[in-house]
């Protein structure tokens, strides 16, 4: 069998994981792992001791590829992780004795029309350092996709283009779509928000063209666009609007809060400091002067770091399949716009209170800050995004 050939942000070669160095390990977290069927029959393979150790820390769910789910005991942390932070499974019996799930988090993978693609998920500390502060550009280039213990290759998601669009090619479609998309966030000349009110004129339109059947005009559409882009049509607009899209401080209170319910001290706590960091309290509420302050703590910290935003954008197009979306039922593009902006608020409203709280642009903090609320939001069993 052939190597699988995959392709990746250029980022992705330097994610290591970190393991006992981490300090949210991601086997203390009460989380699912699933246990797929061929790992599970290397456990049964063990000796007698083991096996009914295994035995004892699964629970049987016969749902293919996936047919069980180590249990965790009640302080989240799975039976398997030691007290140095390694997993006693991999110490002893190697790296291809771990569980599909184990192997390949925070890696995603995604399946499109024969195509392989992988990306990071923010949940994981190292992974966000590995993403947000990278000043280049985010590129792709060509890699060699690693199977799991029983040499296959399951992807976390698979674009199904034809829900929002009757064209012969959807993933051709799709794939110009994304690419534009890109090509907008990554418009250095303009802010991150101006980029995001483009983004936003680009998707009104094809939910337009789209809903109406007029799926030939969306390529058309989209190359004048980039056009207009590339020769500075836009600059007028961007400098009558030197905000771009405002922030719905309330709706973001409301999302921020409904998380903070879930009692987790790690995101709580991140919370509470960019809260502080705002001026917002309980009992006041959001001060008067609220949004000037948070301009000018925005400029203050990210005026020429804006990379940071830009990078956790344009990571949330590739890895979600932005302006569709994978794996969700929604056909609207301008919802899944809506998802990103309300995603981008969040996280930009909770990093820059953190460094405001803190008085200082500190990459540790800010890695804390997005795998906390990544962890929350993301993994969530609610659909935040989908409100």
């Amino acid at each position: 069998m052939g190597d699988t050939k995959v392709f990746q942000p250029q980022y992705f070669k330097n994610f290591r994981c970190t393991c006992g160095e981490c300090s949210s390990n991601c086997c203390e977290h009460d989380w699912q792992i699933h246990i797929d069927k061929n790992t599970y029959n290397k456990y049964m393979s063990l000796d007698e001791d083991e096996r009914r150790e295994f035995s004892e820390s699964i629970r049987i769910v016969s749902n293919e590829p996936f047919i069980a789910i180590m249990l965790t005991g009640k302080d989240g942390r799975c039976h398997f992780l030691n007290d140095d932070g390694f997993c006693s499974i991999q110490l002893k019996h190697g790296y291809d004795f771990l569980s599909r799930t184990c192997r390949i988090h925070p890696r995603s993978i995604s399946y499109i029309a024969g195509e392989f693609e992988t990306f990071l998920e923010l949940s994981c500390e190292e992974a966000v350092r590995v993403v947000l502060f990278d000043k280049s550009l985010m590129k792709f280039e060509e890699s060699i996709l690693e199977p799991d213990g029983s040499g296959n290759i399951i992807p976390n998601r698979m674009l199904s283009a034809e829900k929002y669009s009757s064209a012969v090619n959807c993933v051709e479609l799709f794939r110009k779509l994304r690419i534009a998309s890109m090509k907008i966030m990554q418009s250095r000349q303009y802010t991150v928000r101006i980029r995001m009110l483009l983004l936003c004129m680009l998707v009104q339109q094809l939910e337009e063209l789209l809903t109406t059947g007029r799926d030939l005009e969306v390529i058309r559409y989209c190359n004048g666009f980039l056009d207009a882009l590339e020769t500075g049509v836009y600059d007028t607009l961007a400098n009558e609007l030197p905000d771009g899209v405002d922030m719905d401080i309330d709706f973001v209170l409301d999302i921020l809060r409904d998380i903070e319910a879930k009692n987790d001290n790690r995101f709580n706590s991140n919370l509470h400091n960019a809260l502080e960091g705002h001026g917002i309290s309980s009992a006041s509420g959001v001060p008067g002067d609220f949004t000037e302050k948070y301009k000018k703590s925005y400029k203050h910290f990210f005026s020429d770091r804006e990379y940071v935003f830009e990078n956790f954008i344009v990571n949330h197009i590739l890895m979600e399949g932005f302006p569709f979306n994978f794996n969700k039922d929604s056909g609207s593009v301008m919802r899944n716009y809506a998802d990103l902006l309300a995603k981008f608020n969040l996280i930009e409203f909770l990093v820059v209170g953190v460094c405001s709280y803190h008085n200082m642009f500190d990459e540790w903090r800010i890695i804390d800050c997005v795998s906390a609320f990544s962890r929350k939001y993301d993994h969530s069993e609610k659909g935040y995004l989908m409100l």
